[in-house]
């Protein structure tokens, strides 16, 4: 055999080695992951079209060039002034009252590149590390499911053409991970909002297609009742990270994003805590419409009402084995007490307990919840003094997500009880009907 050959069989043997099992015994290997990351954890691209009108000179510039990266914000935006009306134009969405829908403004199309693959995440990279050197191969045993964070999905009667293509593609992924791993279910890794959408994701697919495919989630950081600080947002807008964004340009990136109204507080968990104060009133997650129409949002109040409140009048149990990591322990924004200078003023914060981001009361919805429900079998960790966006990140909340993550991939069932409750201390270019996008999948 000539070294050639040599070679080519040496990497095919390469390409073909196992994974390195986690139980003894378990000459399978581990079940495959899927990662659903958090808020700004994905890579968004875009492309201008010819429909495109620049909202101020030089917008426009990339008319007809292809695409470029728009999430996460390049170094240019950041420092150039004359970028930011360009980038919140391009990044905000435009809420359809006739088709009851949201989409890009005219002119602009977006992906979501890398579908599939670890590649289309950022800020996950310690995790990615961590597990490919457990023996976990991106593709092969270990995929994500990255998204366009602007988006969320909509309650049954109600369109949502990008969240509904999303979780079309996260149901095929899922199939093919379990496929390429002799048939056996996936666990899920969700982080933050990627909870949330994998939350829906689930009791959006039958009961037994659940038990077949999925074998643990593992929520990181989850806020399944919203949190606080989103009514804030909505109230004094948000600048992603750019300096010296005006207000109305804040207001707009805030308020035209469809997942907005999804990180809001909802009745089910916060009822009637105080989360916004004026002079006249008190506002809770019981009349946020009547917050919206004062803070001169009121083109919010129909798509909350009748498409976010349905989502989220309940929480009822995916029953799936799942796993709840969270913070405790951080100073946590609770209630946001606005003076004379009413909502165009700064306001004063109360604080109270959390991960730094997200209330407590939303962090432990789920074991509130779920924790009696006949065959839920939950496990929830807290992490004392782990804040929201450290868990990949900070060493030991690292190897906590790690070492569970390992644990559920293996082949011993954790606390298979029914209704227990343990508390830990401690690319190829493709084209569809929903998208065209450069990602990692399986033709």
């Amino acid at each position: 055999m000539d070294l050639s050959r040599l070679v080519a069989v040496a990497v095919l043997l390469g390409a073909l080695r196992p994974l390195r099992s986690h139980c003894a015994g378990d000459v399978k290997g581990p079940h495959p992951v899927v990662l659903v990351p958090g808020y700004g954890s994905n890579l968004l691209e875009a492309q201008l079209t010819a429909a495109y009108a620049p909202p101020a000179p030089g917008c426009g510039a990339r008319k007809g060039n292809g695409w470029f990266r728009l999430w996460p914000i390049n170094q240019t935006a950041m420092q150039d002034p004359r970028q930011v009306p360009c980038f919140v134009d391009q990044m905000s969405l435009v809420y359809d009252a006739v088709a009851d829908d949201y989409g890009n403004v005219a002119g602009v199309v977006t992906r979501v590149p890398f579908f599939g693959s670890t590649h289309g995440l950022t800020g996950l990279d310690p995790l990615v590390r961590e597990l490919e050197a457990a023996g976990y191969r991106d593709g092969e045993s270990l995929f994500a499911v990255p998204y366009d964070f602007r988006y969320s999905v909509a309650p049954r009667g109600h369109p949502s053409a990008a969240g509904a293509c999303n979780f079309d593609d996260f149901t095929r992924l899922v199939e093919r991970a379990s496929s390429l791993s002799q048939g056996r279910p996936v666990v899920v890794v969700a982080h933050s909002f990627g909870c949330a959408l994998t939350y829906q994701f689930l009791l959006g697919r039958p009961l037994a297609w659940r038990r077949r495919f999925v074998k643990r989630v593992i929520l990181v950081a989850s806020a399944l009742g919203g949190f606080s600080e989103g009514m804030n947002d909505l109230a004094a807008g948000t600048d992603y990270g750019l300096p010296n964004v005006a207000r109305p340009s804040r207001v707009r990136l805030a308020r035209s994003q469809q997942s907005a109204l999804w990180r809001l507080p909802t009745p089910t968990v916060f009822g009637d805590r105080p989360l916004v104060v004026t002079r006249n009133t008190t506002y809770t997650a019981h009349n946020i419409a009547e917050f919206f129409e004062a803070v001169g949002f009121p083109e919010g109040v129909r798509p909350y009402v009748t498409r976010v409140l349905p989502a989220w009048e309940a929480l009822p149990a995916p029953m799936v084995p799942v796993t709840s990591i969270i913070g405790v322990g951080v100073s946590t924004p609770e209630t946001f007490v606005y003076g004379e200078d009413g909502f165009v003023g700064t306001p004063e914060v109360v604080y109270g307990d959390g991960d730094g981001d997200i209330n407590m009361v939303s962090l432990v919805a789920i074991e509130k919840e779920w924790s009696g429900v006949e065959g839920q079998v939950l496990k929830v960790v807290r992490l004392p003094g782990v804040r929201h966006d450290g868990f990949f990140n900070v060493g030991f909340a690292l190897k906590k997500v790690v070492a569970e993550i390992l644990e559920a991939g293996g082949t011993v069932e954790l606390h298979p009880k029914i209704g227990r409750v343990q508390i830990d201390a401690g690319p190829v270019w493709k084209e569809d009907r929903c998208r065209v996008h450069e990602d990692v999948w399986f033709e």
